[in-house]
């Protein structure tokens, strides 16, 4: 099948590379045989992901991959050195990826002397999402979150349950063989198919994990909410994810934060709050107590005059900014005039002399520009 890499990680074609390592790690985590124990379908597809990643990771092997769809006849005419195929052509083989999985997970499958094991004790990390209120991104506080992690069964120490040394392999989780080639015999290492590379084999499943080797725990944890926390900001926690003897994986959380509260809005690290005014007051001037939405009460001078729309400003009353050496942004007020839409008999009468008083002022100013002083 033409381009079925990109289908068994699950990205597009114009993926880049980190993307492409991240599919990997996913679909890793997910189809390990050692997360299904030793299920030979999981097995099968875990060397062909691993097949995909090798070839998409590979600048060269991907260039000849996205022009033609396939690895067939890659590199030399015909079918790889003497019709051992591809696989042997460029060295790789589904099992031995110790390399490509030490990248990720800090362990390794196949290799030197010595037992490996093909679950390479690997650890993960978690993901969350923590909804806080405006208020709290503006003073700061803290939370207790709650959440689920694995953790290494305790009953079995992660191995699996009763476990007997195998007898294939004599416990070095791999076993070599010897293959023909055009450039003689060669002797290559594979991971140990009665045992997976794992070394032991299991006898008796641990009753606790039921052979899963991991156990879920619920978790709480008391967190810092920095002030001046922005929406989709996340911030990592280090070792406090799923926890292995190896390694903890880290826990990131990820802050959905409101652009707005009770009239106040946001705007990176500063405040706007919208006041609304008569004509009159705009006219004339007047003194106003606020008591604003989460910063409490703060007093204003509008003065005579103020025109629509007019911004009062107060510096340094806004958020603090996450990098403190940047300071702190400000409070703004917006004066809005509010046009009356209907007039009692006595208002309608006190813009009636207005108008009046401006209409005598206008015609005034019209006869002497026509006639003179």
């Amino acid at each position: 099948m033409q381009f079925e890499y990109y289908s068994i990680l699950e990205i597009h074609q114009t993926a880049t590379a980190d993307e492409i390592k991240k599919a990997y790690r996913k679909k890793a985590m997910e189809v390990h045989p050692d997360r299904h124990g030793g299920d030979k379908v999981k097995e099968a597809e875990f060397k062909k992901l691993n097949e995909a990643y090798s070839v998409l990771s590979d600048v060269e092997k991907k260039a000849h991959y996205d022009r033609h769809g396939t690895m067939d006849n890659h590199g030399q005419g015909g079918g790889g050195f003497g019709g051992f195929g591809w696989g042997f052509q460029w060295g790789f083989d589904a099992w031995d990826l110790g390399d490509i999985f030490s990248s990720f997970f800090g362990g390794g499958m196949g290799g030197g002397g010595g037992r490996s094991r093909a679950r390479a004790d690997i650890w993960e990390d978690i993901e969350m999402r923590l909804r806080v209120s405006l208020e709290d991104a503006i003073r700061g506080t803290s939370r207790k979150i709650e959440f689920d992690r694995s953790t290494t069964c305790h009953h079995c120490s992660g191995k699996w349950g009763t476990t007997e040394t195998c007898t294939t392999c004599r416990g070095q989780g791999q076993v070599r063989e010897r293959v023909q080639t055009v450039f003689g015999v060669m002797e290559q290492a594979r991971p140990c198919s009665s045992c997976s590379g794992t070394w032991q084999r299991v006898i008796e499943k641990c009753s606790y994990c039921h052979g899963k080797w991991k156990l879920k725990e619920k978790t709480w944890k008391t967190i810092d909410i920095p002030k001046g926390i922005e929406n989709g900001m996340t911030i990592k926690i280090r070792s406090e994810a799923n926890k292995w003897a190896d390694g903890n994986g880290d826990l990131y959380i990820t802050f959905t934060v409101p652009d707005s509260e009770g009239g106040l809005t946001r705007d990176g690290a500063d405040l706007h709050y919208v006041v609304h005014i008569s004509p009159a007051e705009a006219a004339l001037g007047v003194d106003r107590s606020l008591d604003l939405p989460i910063l409490g009460k703060k007093e204003i001078e509008i003065k005579a005059g103020t025109q629509h729309w007019t911004m009062i400003t107060f510096r340094g009353e806004g958020i603090e900014k996450l990098d403190r050496k940047w300071g702190t942004g400000n409070l703004i007020i917006h004066i809005e005039i509010d046009i009356p839409a209907k007039l009692s008999s006595d208002q309608k009468k006190l813009y009636e002399a207005l108008l009046q008083s401006e209409w005598g002022k206008m015609k005034k100013w019209w006869l002497e520009e026509l006639f003179g002083g």
